[in-house]
Order: structure tokens, then C-alpha cells, then sequence
């Protein structure tokens, strides 16, 4: 086999493992099968492009013209001409799946099924890797730099599950990139020329077995490091010890990120573990929401922020501008003081709105229209800052009489084109009988708190047109879709909408103190009102959220909303009319809340934290007495094995008090030498004239005798021999005796030899097939010269 064909099928597989990792994200497996024949496609399509002396570019767009052509026999089959030609109608057909993978890249939630549009995705994902490899390894002969698409499958799934993937699916990849790198030092070490060596030549393999074999084991031990160590420190992920391996995208796996919180807000909600985000304290010691973001864009497919210049100038040290669109008399003022958990990663800050004065750290700048805060620096966990918001105190008869909204605001009534016809016809249906804003506002609250649906977190997640008309068809889904799906539904009827994110009101610690936890995460409408501004709507059922605000719901509508089942007898109204569902959510999830009150817990924490020092500083000394345990035990009543064992003891205690060790010399000759370099006492010294006895008529008597108390002599001269040594040395034979580090060295032998059968099981097997040869052929010649007898 040539080193170009070697690379090339070596480069092959390793592609083709190296997609395995983003079979974390999908329901069935089925689609690797079509993926894989991509990617052989593409592979053998650049060996024969080189075989035929193709330049490199040429042969990289005939391998595009195999991958697309391979992709319209997958989702355009029926389109095809004699079942195998392209039509002229494919392209529309790529244009159309595509379209559909994007939205279900956007809706689903991972494990996606597998569409057409997500398989189309995996294909072109898939063969443009193996494009990339092949023309990396084979074509340009950059086997290093086919690192980086090699990881692409496994850095996309990271992504998408926010670091939140098994450490397993780092080998796939590693073990092919190893692979590669070996058999490229193998390509490279040939062109020095042939061995003379008779292995080599039986094979027509260069001499490379020491470098292939030193290579496999350095590979083999930085795999095994690259795996090993996050696996099982939690200070890079949550490791095998917790869990699956992998964090939740940065830091350690409890980390709750919120770059997109739209995005981020199902999976923050389906946390196993409830994490803490913040603490807040309000000067009126009341419950508020909490924002973080407001997303004032609808495209169609998803609600995300619009374009925000956010210049020097609007920095939030010199203060924020008014809201938009109050218009009240000196509203009164509300001191927060916020404490962000080292668990919690934004660049957006949490706030109430409408927050006026912030005092924080960092370059931290505002947005005129949504007053959110935003940094270029998303590094926000364990901040604390203060801020000073207004509170909007209004009543339905304000909003009821709010006045046509203002030109400012006229682009947050706008709506794509295609919007389904159940959202337009439900909006009218539902409030037919209000006459302004408000009164429809009040209705379409209403009508979603409503005993037609169902909250339900394990809904998939998406705004998109498809996904809101299957919300609204099957009546279950969670905040987002019911805080997208009323924004959308005012925006029809004329009412300027956004969707803002945050965080319901969280837990009453006491002293004022409000616990707020990544379970907390919440979705709800804004809708605008000319005279009092952007005001707060809850439109997600009471089971979840409490009672409505009261501002939202007309007074003949009052009755249906307060009959709704109280969340908790511990739960804490908010200003803003919400209530905290969960206060005891530790009872959830099965932990333990030691926070609020109550006997500190840090001194628990030191005392674990000195134990755990402790027993890993006994740990060496604990094996190494184990370790000497059992070979007493194993020697048993043998005076040579005893004797063996003595000399053992001595040797390891020798070598721990600091001095040399002479495993050729004679016992006789090491005793001199240990005896003149530790300067014994008497009693010292005749102790080690006895073991050197022992072991000198074990090993050289015609029969050895029972000695003893042999063990206990050993053991004495091992305490008087560390007895003599400054505390240094002690303290290091303690840490790292020497037992252990011949156990080591005997683990790494065994392992070692464990290698080389392994490595050499070839040579064995062709040789025992030589064997078997020459004897088959010897009785096949003696049964010819038998029969011819």
C-alpha cells in the first residue's frame, strides 16, 4: 500500500469517527449510515482525483459536485432524472430543505429528530469534513492541521449543549487525529530508505516498529491525560465523579449562562441541579421580577434584540434616561442591593425595571429604549452592585384609558406576512367584545391563564410560526410560548409588544433577602400603554406564576384569576403582582438549602476540607504499609521468602532515609556501604548485620532455616535508620515512600510488556502462519511420496 493511500484511508476513518459526537444531539442514529456514505464518497472521490494527477483545487470541487450529488439522491430522489441524473428543479428543492432544517435547528431542542432539513445539515456538516481532511492529510500532506475539522464535530456538540457532553465523545476524534499523526511519521521515517533488518524485509516496511511503538504510547498516555483529567477534576467539568463530563458552558457544570436567553431559558428550567444566580434586597422589601433582557424583534422564526448602538455616552455611570413613555408625577424610588453567584455568567445585568441609577463595576452601558444593561465583558459572577428603579404604581383604569401609542413605538406592532391563520383568528375570537387596547390586553391574559391550558416545561421550545400554531393547537407549552404567543397576538391587534426575560420574584430568605435560582428563569409579555409606558403582563398560568398583577385584569374579570390555586402559604406577593411558585424548591430537587439562617456552615466546610487534607496526606504512607502487609503475607512461613521480604524492607528504607542502593551488589557489600554511610549506633548496626546474615544464607546456604522475629527486626531497623535522618527527609519518605515508587515502576513494566505483545502479536501471528505453512506443505510432500510408493 502506497503512504498516499495509507493517508488517504487512515484520514478516511478518522472523519468518519470523528462524527460521532453529534449523535449526542439527535433522537436516531439512522443518519450516520447516510452521512458515512458521504463521506467515503468524497474521500474516494480526492484518492482517485491524486491517482490521476488532478490539481488540488480541481479535485476539491469534484469532490463538492459527489457530495451534492450524493445529497439530492438523499432529499430529491423523485426529482431526479432516470433515478440518478440532477434536475434543474433540485436547487429549489436545496433551497426549500434547508429552509426547514434551519427552523427546526431554531425550534427543536436537543435530541432533534432527524428531518430531512437536520439530515440534510449532518450530510453536507459530515462531508465537509472528510473534504477537509482528505485535502488537508492526503492532498497537501498537513496531517496536523486536519486537526481542527477533525474537532469540529465534537466543538459544535460542546456548543450547542453548552459544554454539557459525556467525556467519551473526545476519544472518537483524539483516537483518529493520533492515528493520523502516526501514520504520517510512519510515511516520513520510509523516505530515509529501507532497513536491512529481516523483519523488514519479510514485510517491505521500513524499520519503523521503536518509533510507531513510542509513538502509540506517548498518544495513548495524552489521550488517556486529555480524558482522564476532566473527568475527574470538578474544576474543569463535572467530571465522571458527578455525572456526565462536560460543564454547562464554562467553568464548572453548574454554570448558568444566558449569552441568549431565549435560547438558554428551557434548559436553565430543566436543570437537574437548582442553581443559585443572585440575591436582591429591595428597600421595600417586597418581591420583584427580575430582567435581564428585552426582545423586541419578531422575524418570523424567533424574538431576539434588535440593533443597539450602545456609544460611550450612554455609559450607566452618569445615570439611564427616563422610560419610555411614562408620563407620571415623581414616582417614588426603590434602593436594590444585588449579589450575582459565582454560577451565574451574563453580559446582560439583572435589574428591575426601570432601574435609573446603577453602581457597578465595569463598563456597563444602557440602551434608551429598553433600558436593559449590557458589557463587552460577560464576566458578571460573583459581582455586587447596587441600583435605584422607579415604581410604576398604576391601576386598569389608567391603562383603560390610555390614549393611541406614540409614532416612537409604531415598528413594535410589525409582523411577518406569512403569520398562520389560527393566531389572527384566535385574537379576534378572543376579544370580540373589548373596545380598546387595554380591554384586549386584559382578554388575551386571560384567556391564556385559562383552564384550556397546560403548563408544561417539557414541551420542545420555539416561537417560530409552526411552533406557535402547534402551541396554540395543543394548548400546552411554558412561559416562552405563552409570552411570545401573546406579544405576537397584541402586535396584531394594534398594541406594541416585546418579550422580556428574567426571573420571577424567587425565595423569602428573611431580613428582606429574596433567593433567586436558575429554576426562577421566566419569560413574559411588555405591552405598551402611552402615559404609564412598557407595563408587565402574565399571561403563563397561575400554577406557575400565582396571581395575576393587578393592573392586568379588568375588575369584572377579578374573580375567574383570584380563584386560581394559591401557589404556597410561604410564597410572597411581588409589586408587580407575580408570586414565587417553588419557595421550598430544594424539596425538588432533593437538596438541602443551608443559606438562609440558621447555623453557619462554613466551619462544617473547614473541618471536611482538614479531613479530606488528612486522609490524602496518609493516603502514600496507608498503600505503602499495605503494600508491605502483603508480602509478609505472601511469604508466609518460608524462611527464603521471608528473607526475601526483609531484604525488600531494607531496600525501600534505605533509599528513604536518602542513601544509594546497589541492586548488583552483594548483601554483604550493600550492608558495608549502608553501614558506612548512615554512621549506626551499635545496636543499629548489629540489627543490619543480622538481615544481611538472613539473606545471605537464604540465597547462598544449601538450606536456610527459620528466623524469628524476623519481620520485627526489620521493622526496628527501619524505625532506628528514619530516626537518624533530618525531619526533611522523613517528611518526604512519609509523602512518597519508596514502595510506592517501585510499585509504580513495576505497573509501568507490567503495562509495558502488556504493549509489546500486543504490538507484536503480528509478528507472532505471521510467524505461527509460516509455521503452519511449512508443516502443511512437509505432510502434503510425505503423503505424495507415500501415495506414489
Amino acid at each position: 500500500m502506497s503512504s498516499h493511500t495509507r493517508l488517504t484511508l487512515v484520514g478516511g476513518l478518522a472523519a468518519l469517527v470523528s462524527v460521532l459526537p453529534l449523535l449526542e444531539l439527535t433522537l436516531e442514529a439512522s443518519w450516520v449510515l447516510r452521512a458515512g456514505l458521504a463521506m467515503i464518497l468524497v474521500t474516494a472521490t480526492g484518492h482517485v482525483a491524486r491517482r490521476l494527477r488532478v490539481p488540488v483545487l480541481l479535485a476539491a470541487l469534484a469532490q463538492l459536485v459527489v457530495l451534492a450529488w450524493w445529497l439530492g439522491l438523499l432529499i430529491a430522489a423523485d426529482l431526479a432524472w432516470f433515478g440518478v441524473l440532477p434536475s434543474t428543479t433540485w436547487p429549489d428543492r436545496f433551497v426549500a430543505v434547508f429552509t426547514d432544517g434551519a427552523e427546526a435547528i431554531t425550534t427543536f431542542s436537543t435530541p432533534v429528530p432527524v428531518t430531512q432539513g437536520i439530515l440534510a445539515y449532518l450530510v453536507v456538516g459530515a462531508g465537509s469534513i472528510a473534504m477537509l481532511v482528505d485535502l488537508l492529510a492526503a492532498g497537501l500532506r498537513r496531517v496536523v492541521f486536519a486537526g481542527v475539522p477533525l474537532a469540529a464535530g465534537y466543538t459544535a456538540t460542546a456548543a450547542i449543549e453548552g459544554g454539557d457532553i459525556g467525556w467519551w465523545w473526545f476519544v472518537p476524534p483524539a483516537v483518529g487525529f493520533l492515528a493520523m499523526l502516526i501514520t504520517e511519521s510512519r510515511v516520513r521515517v520510509s523516505a530515509w530508505g529501507r532497513s536491512a533488518s529481516r523483519a523488514a524485509s519479510s514485510r517491505g516496511l521500513p524499520e519503523t516498529d521503536a518509533l510507531a511503538r513510542n509513538g502509540r504510547r506517548v498518544g495513548a498516555m495524552a489521550l488517556i491525560a486529555a480524558v482522564g483529567i476532566p473527568a475527574f477534576a470538578p474544576v474543569l467539568s463535572d467530571g465522571l465523579v458527578s455525572g456526565r463530563g462536560g460543564g454547562g458552558g464554562g467553568g464548572d457544570g453548574r454554570t448558568i449562562r444566558t449569552d441568549n436567553p431565549i435560547l438558554d431559558l428551557q434548559r436553565n428550567l430543566n436543570r437537574p441541579d437548582n442553581v443559585d444566580v443572585l440575591r436582591y434586597r429591595a428597600s421595600d422589601e417586597s418581591a420583584h421580577y427580575i430582567r435581564i433582557v428585552t426582545l423586541d424583534s419578531f422575524d418570523g422564526e424567533v424574538w431576539q434584540t434588535s440593533d443597539r448602538p450602545v456609544p460611550e455616552s450612554q455609559r450607566v455611570v452618569d445615570g439611564l434616561p427616563p422610560p419610555p413613555g411614562l408620563d407620571l408625577d415623581d414616582p417614588p424610588e426603590i434602593e436594590f442591593q444585588f449579589s450575582v453567584s459565582e454560577d451565574y455568567n451574563s453580559r446582560w445585568l439583572p435589574l428591575a425595571y426601570p432601574a435609573q441609577e446603577i453602581d457597578i463595576q465595569g463598563d456597563w452601558r444602557y440602551d434608551t429604549d429598553t433600558l436593559d444593561v449590557v458589557s463587552t465583558d460577560p464576566s458578571i459572577e460573583g459581582t455586587e452592585y447596587t441600583a435605584v428603579s422607579l415604581e410604576i404604581s398604576v391601576d386598569a383604569a389608567t391603562l383603560q384609558e390610555a390614549g393611541p401609542p406614540d409614532s416612537d413605538v409604531a415598528d413594535l406592532t410589525e409582523l411577518p406576512d406569512d403569520l398562520p391563520d389560527i393566531v389572527t383568528d384566535l385574537a379576534d375570537e378572543v376579544t370580540k367584545d373589548a373596545d380598546d387596547h387595554f380591554s384586549k390586553a386584559a382578554a388575551l391574559q386571560q384567556w391564556f391563564r385559562g383552564p384550556e391550558f397546560t403548563y408544561d416545561i417539557s414541551t420542545q421550545p420555539g416561537t417560530s410560526a409552526t411552533a406557535l400554531a402547534d402551541f396554540l393547537t395543543d394548548r400546552r407549552g411554558y412561559c416562552e410560548q405563552f409570552a411570545a404567543s401573546m406579544a405576537i397576538m397584541a402586535r396584531y391587534l394594534g398594541i406594541p409588544a416585546r418579550v422580556a426575560v428574567g426571573f420571577t420574584p424567587g425565595i423569602f430568605e428573611g431580613d428582606g433577602t429574596y433567593l433567586v435560582r436558575s429554576h426562577d428563569m421566566h419569560a413574559w409579555p411588555e405591552l405598551y400603554f402611552e402615559g404609564v409606558g412598557w407595563t408587565l403582563f402574565e399571561p403563563t398560568p397561575a400554577g406557575r406564576t400565582g396571581t395575576a398583577p393587578t393592573w392586568t385584569v379588568l375588575p369584572q374579570d377579578s374573580a375567574p384569576d383570584d380563584e386560581s390555586p394559591a401557589p404556597d402559604s410561604t410564597s410572597t406577593s411581588s409589586p408587580t403582582g407575580g408570586q414565587d411558585v417553588r419557595p421550598d424548591e430544594d424539596s425538588l430537587v432533593g437538596g438541602t438549602d443551608t443559606t438562609s439562617g440558621g447555623t453557619p456552615t462554613w466551619p462544617l466546610a473547614v473541618i471536611a476540607a482538614l479531613v479530606v487534607l488528612g486522609a490524602l496526606a496518609w493516603l502514600p504512607l496507608g498503600l505503602a504499609r499495605w503494600r508491605s502487609w502483603h508480602r509478609w503475607r505472601r511469604a508466609g512461613e518460608d524462611p527464603e521468602a521471608m528473607a526475601a521480604a526483609s531484604w525488600a524492607e531494607l531496600s525501600e528504607v534505605v533509599r528513604d532515609a536518602g542513601f544509594s542502593w546497589d541492586t548488583a551488589a552483594t548483601p554483604r557489600s550493600v550492608g558495608r556501604s549502608v553501614s558506612a554511610a548512615a554512621t549506626l549506633d551499635d545496636e543499629s548496626a548489629r540489627l543490619l548485620g543480622h538481615l544481611v546474615s538472613v539473606t545471605e544464607h537464604a540465597r547462598y546456604a544449601r538450606r536456610a532455616g527459620p528466623v524469628p522475629e524476623l519481620r520485627e527486626d526489620t521493622e526496628l531497623f527501619r524505625q532506628r535508620l528514619l530516626r537518624t535522618r533530618p525531619v526533611k527527609r522523613r517528611l518526604r519518605a512519609f509523602l512518597w515512600p519508596a514502595s510506592l515508587s517501585d510499585a509504580r515502576a513495576g505497573v509501568v513494566g507490567k503495562i509495558s510488556e502488556v504493549l509489546d505483545r500486543v504490538e507484536s502479536a503480528g509478528d507472532r501471528i505471521r510467524a505461527w502462519e509460516q509455521r503452519f505453512a511449512i508443516r502443511t506443505r512437509s505432510a502434503t510432500a510425505r503423503n505424495t511420496d507415500a501415495d506414489g510408493t
